[in-house]
């Protein structure tokens, strides 16, 4: 008995012990990450007059089967209200930016801010404009063709 009490003396000891110990680091354990840069393949992109930038990662949306964007936007840009003939997937990478799903120009009241990370559907033949207030990078997929079709700007009465 008094052998048993002794050997559990020790391993509690032992366990104390181990746990005050600073542990070392080894190959599998996660380091801090350094910030990398963004790395995508070389394609062809277009600069627009109005700022946005287009980088066509996967085939373009004119072209039959899936496409994938990357497009930058400034702040101040702001689209006039349209709809595409196929749904857009949006996932937003860096920035954030306003969307409403009307042609009302005035109904800013009824938009959702998108942010990092968010995900967004516009669903085929949803009328919407968007804008953004700051730098934004965001990644657009659909299935094409697909073709974006302006819509009337409905002004709100006064």
């Amino acid at each position: 008995m008094k052998r048993q009490f002794l050997i559990w003396v020790l391993l509690a000891t032992l366990l104390i012990i181990s746990c005050g110990e600073k542990k070392q680091a080894t190959s599998l354990e996660t380091k801090p990450q350094t910030t990398a840069q963004m790395t995508i393949p070389v394609s062809p992109d277009t600069l627009l007059s109005t700022g946005r930038r287009n980088i066509f990662l996967v085939s373009r949306r004119e072209l039959p089967g899936l496409f994938v964007e990357r497009s930058y936007f400034p702040p101040g840009y702001k689209s006039n209200p349209h709809s595409h003939n196929g749904n857009l997937n949006i996932t937003v990478i860096t920035g954030s930016f306003n969307l409403v799903f009307t042609n009302n120009a005035d109904s800013a009241a009824e938009a959702k801010v998108y942010g990092p990370g968010s995900f967004v559907i516009i669903p085929a033949n949803q009328i919407h404009f968007e804008w953004f207030t700051e730098n934004t990078l965001i990644d657009i997929t659909g299935i094409g063709p697909l073709n974006t079709i302006s819509q009337s700007i409905i002004r709100s009465p006064e």
